[in-house]
């Protein structure tokens, strides 16, 4: 009796293990990969030419309330970026940055760097957002980069918008 208790127990104890080792395996965030990044920051448009979409990534950039600071046609490359304060309720602070907490910042910051390229027929566009809380003193308090692929797929639906409005000459 007291071997089929004991080897019951050492069945429920290995058994035991393996489901909190499998429990703890699923708890761990692995970053992503860079292709995994590549594919939800870029986007190809057909029948489009490269300064058309140049020129509608700048008006969605600017109707979202970026400040352009450069934009090279011939390399076709935008950047940007967009301040408010923390503390302005008419920010999503959640949907902008992930977060409700502000860390003490009097600066918010969303920055954006787009590269626009001809590939064969296409032109493929891939944009990289980050996000900045910079304290009294201009010091950064946190960044990270966006890696919501909603946000990503929100900005290239505008895009996408943007394109047909100029196509239709609106």
């Amino acid at each position: 009796m007291k071997k089929i208790f004991l080897c019951l127990m050492c069945f429920l104890l290995v058994c035991s293990s393996v489901v909190l080792a499998k429990s703890a395996k699923n708890d761990i965030i692995t970053p992503q990969t860079q292709l995994q990044k590549r594919q939800y920051q870029t986007r190809s448009f057909s029948g489009v030419s490269k300064p058309a979409v140049m020129k509608a990534m700048l008006n969605v950039l600017q109707d979202q309330g970026f400040m352009v600071y450069n934009a090279n046609p011939m390399l076709g490359f935008i950047s940007g970026s967009k301040e408010f304060s923390p503390s302005d309720k008419s920010i999503d602070m959640q949907r902008e940055f992930g977060t409700t907490r502000t860390y003490g910042a009097v600066v918010a910051v969303v920055e954006a760097t787009a590269n626009v390229s001809e590939f064969g027929k296409d032109v493929r566009v891939r944009i990289n957002f980050k996000r900045k809380l910079l304290n009294i003193y201009g010091n950064a308090q946190k960044i990270e980069e966006i890696t919501d692929e909603a946000y990503y797929q929100n900005f290239f639906s505008s895009v996408d918008k943007a394109i047909f409005i100029q196509q239709q000459k609106i």
